[in-house]
């Protein structure tokens, strides 16, 4: 492409660019791409060499790359107010704010932060705080599940459910517990629905009478955990959480970071299994990744313990520099007009079901794909080299499936860092506005290339 020097910039990223999850010995032989530039759902590097994205970046470009709307939108936000802080106000904030709490108003009180670990942490310290409020200062516990992830600052971390994501940062926040995943391919209490009675969500009933209802404070979950597998809880699993967090005092903060804005084929996850939690919080689709931004909706009952004399030392004691950035709550707006005219919730629901279609027809017979979720336009692969045992294709097995799949033009996601030996699952989560041609070329992409590394000699990188 014209006006860039690959091979000084290579050298150059080589040098001073720290990328996550990556292991930057191989960088000789398997360097990142730059990417510069993306129209709908397709990016293209440096070369023009182009890409179906189908990881909507990190699942968060809902909306699609290129949308002049939102660039309009931060353009004039910029040029009228580039910058102030939520110690005070701004228009943008207070109608972004009105705006989520219309689609939520069961938790209508909204704190702004710049990412999803942001609004979990600031969940965390407000349902502490109001406990205390309560008169219950030894309701700190936070109870969360194996498998589900929650963000990288120490107290979302913390309460993130992935071993080798925590690997050599402990010790850990204390007070953070995890739970068994309702993981119903690899069970693990080896059960099957419905005869398991939902096991899985009894396991919280068990951890908090083990704790003791008494010092727990909030259950903390994904409605499908994502970047652990897209694991899609079975039927009347969040009817019975819900119940359990109410029989036992204890808060519900759903994890909306991911399953937000359209993604599940509803507006929020949440909203499939018609529960109402107490603490929502968001990121990634709220602005479509154009601008950094997260939030935490909070009810009436938890803000209104908030609320007493100026000393009486009843705020919320954080403040975020950049929590609430006019021009980040400007391309959120733009951003939910978008999703609203274009009845993108609504395209993800029909093309989801597209998407689900088009990986049973193609991947049900191939034989190293152990199970298929779907859900809306969010998609796990489970791989195995062994079917009747469900062994866990490899962590190197794994980054040839993504080497193959970038050659063939597909740049997919997968579980990366979850647990040991078994990160195992390809994930698809393209863009909402994604044409039904693309999904097709994403899934027959998929297809031969798990058929081409599962007939290749064993792998030994």
């Amino acid at each position: 492409m014209d006006g860039f020097d690959s091979e000084s910039l290579y050298e150059q990223d080589r040098l001073h660019v720290w990328h996550p999850l990556t292991q930057h010995q191989d960088y000789s032989h398997n360097h990142p791409l730059i990417i510069t530039h993306g129209l709908e759902s397709t990016v293209y590097d440096i070369n023009g060499q182009s890409y179906l994205d189908a990881a909507a970046g990190l699942w968060c470009v809902n909306v699609g790359y290129g949308r002049q709307q939102l660039i309009d939108a931060a353009l004039r936000q910029m040029q009228q107010l580039a910058y102030y802080p939520l110690t005070q106000s701004h228009p943008a904030a207070i109608e972004l704010a009105t705006r989520l709490a219309s689609y939520i108003p069961s938790t209508p009180h909204i704190y702004f932060s710049n990412s999803g670990s942001e609004a979990n942490e600031t969940a965390f310290k407000m349902v502490r705080q109001y406990w205390q409020q309560q008169g219950f200062p030894h309701k700190t516990k936070i109870i969360s599940r194996f498998r589900g992830y929650h963000g990288s600052t120490l107290g979302a971390l913390s309460a993130t459910g992935q071993p080798e994501r925590k690997r050599n940062y402990g010790p850990m926040a204390p007070d953070f517990m995890q739970v068994s995943a309702p993981y119903c391919y690899r069970c693990p209490f080896h059960m099957q629905y419905p005869s398991c009675q939902i096991q899985c969500a009894e396991d919280f009933e068990r951890r908090i009478q083990i704790e003791g209802a008494d010092t727990v404070a909030a259950i903390i979950v994904e409605p499908i955990i994502a970047g652990g597998g897209v694991l899609i809880p079975p039927p009347g699993y969040f009817s019975r959480l819900a119940h359990i967090a109410k029989d036992y005092n204890v808060k519900l903060i759903v994890d909306e970071v991911v399953t937000g804005f359209g993604r599940t084929g509803s507006l929020f996850g949440h909203e499939l299994y018609n529960i109402k939690p107490d603490i929502v919080t968001m990121a990634k689709g709220l602005a479509s990744g154009y601008m950094p931004i997260g939030a935490t909706a909070v009810s009436d009952e938890i803000f209104h313990t908030f609320l007493g004399a100026t000393d009486s030392g009843r705020h919320l004691r954080q403040v975020n520099t950049f929590g609430g950035h006019p021009v980040a709550c400007a391309a959120a707006i733009a951003n939910l007009n978008i999703i609203e005219e274009d009845q993108l919730v609504k395209q993800a629901q029909s093309k989801g079901e597209y998407l689900k279609q088009l990986l049973v027809d193609q991947l049900q017979n191939v034989p190293w794909v152990g199970d298929i979720r779907v859900q809306g336009l969010l998609a796990g692969i489970e791989i195995v080299t062994e079917p009747e045992t469900k062994t866990p294709a490899s962590d190197a097995f794994m980054r040839l499936l993504g080497r193959h799949l970038i050659k063939q033009g597909i740049l997919a996601g997968k579980a990366t860092d979850v647990e040991t030996w078994h990160n195992n699952i390809l994930i698809i989560a393209p863009p909402l506005v994604i044409h039904g041609d693309e999904l097709e070329q994403i899934v027959t992409g998929v297809a031969h290339t798990i058929r081409q590394v599962g007939q290749a000699p064993p792998i030994h990188v």
